[in-house]
């Protein structure tokens, strides 16, 4: 009998990487992903055997084109402080393109969903270390202010990443008018590259010792 094709494993996660902003992991079934993937059901089971082990291996192609992209922003012979601006930016517009799945992730964690709790614990230290890193060096360096790391890097992160994830839930509540604009006006003043840009650049002004 003939092997199935190698592809059929590609269509199921790009399947799962579209459904699981809307479902997240609790609510995604197998029966969906082979329907949207167009394959028969039979062979989600013979390529990945379990839901389990499918959304790890979606959740964490998702992760890696995101690390991939970090790594780069974050690498290179650039001075601590201005990698730490690229770390900012890159992680706040994968939480932009990502908002969605975002809220889906943080409500299965909040849900006890074993899955996506297994995925956060694995993932979030990988990204947060290197920023707290830099941002360590900064302040060795005296770039940035003597304080607690994790005040600074709330400071930080919140600054940059937040906004948009606020945008999903605006989205997500279908709010007509959310502070008095229209959300194709307010869009863009969280979430465009320029926007994040003036929030990274006002949270490192913020957190940037004086010199004298």
């Amino acid at each position: 009998m003939p092997r199935p094709s190698r592809s059929t494993d590609k269509l199921l996660i790009q399947a799962g990487r579209k459904l699981l902003p809307e479902t997240g992991v609790s609510g995604l079934t197998l029966r969906r992903v082979a329907l949207a993937a167009k394959v028969n059901l039979g062979m989600f089971h013979y390529h990945f055997g379990s839901k389990r082990e499918f959304s790890r291996r979606v959740l964490q192609e998702i992760y890696e084109d995101f690390f991939k992209d970090f790594s780069t922003e974050t690498g290179g012979p650039a001075a601590p402080k201005e990698r730490l601006r690229r770390a900012l930016g890159a992680l706040a517009r994968f939480a932009r393109d990502n908002r969605k799945l975002i809220l889906a992730i943080v409500r299965d964690v909040m849900e006890g969903d074993a899955e996506a709790t297994e995925f956060a614990k694995a993932s979030i230290p990988r990204h947060m270390e290197i920023i707290a890193g830099l941002v360590r060096e900064c302040q060795r360096r005296g770039d940035l202010k003597e304080m607690p790391l994790p005040l600074a890097m709330s400071f930080l992160l919140g600054a940059a990443a937040m906004p948009n994830v606020a945008m999903g839930v605006i989205e997500r509540s279908k709010a007509k008018r959310p502070f008095g604009l229209a959300p194709d006006v307010l869009f863009p003043l969280f979430s465009s590259d320029k926007s994040i840009a003036v929030r990274v650049d006002l949270a490192l002004a913020a957190l940037s010792r004086s010199k004298t």
